[in-house]
């Protein structure tokens, strides 16, 4: 008997509950700024907690999105090739998009 989807099953699920608040807020927060312009935007980005909160949704969001794509390549694509490939890319990807994200949070709260 493999155990080799239980940490993978864990981690979707912990991210998801993490994701729950952090959306609800992310979306009261955007609804709340609405016709706000760029200074207050990056005046509200640029509090601590804001940041905190913001880097957390963001670094959660981008795993959850890793886990869920690789459970599509790992269900659908038959090639081992393709497969390590297309999981390889799809690792690459979200370090590379979420480190993006994560660094424009993080320099917006120190420059500011």
């Amino acid at each position: 008997m493999s155990t080799k989807g239980t940490p993978h099953f864990i981690a979707q699920r912990i991210t998801a509950l993490l994701l729950i608040p952090t959306i609800i807020w992310f979306l009261i927060s955007m609804v709340g700024h609405f016709g706000s312009d760029r200074a207050e935007i990056y005046a509200w980005l640029s509090d601590r907690t804001t940041a905190m909160v913001m880097a957390v949704f963001l670094l959660a969001l981008f795993f959850h999105m890793r886990l869920g794509m690789q459970e599509v390549i790992d269900d659908y694509i038959a090639n081992p090739d393709t497969r390590s490939m297309l999981s390889f890319l799809n690792t690459f990807f979200s370090l590379v998009i979420g480190g993006i994200a994560f660094w424009s949070i993080l320099s917006i709260t120190l420059t500011a």
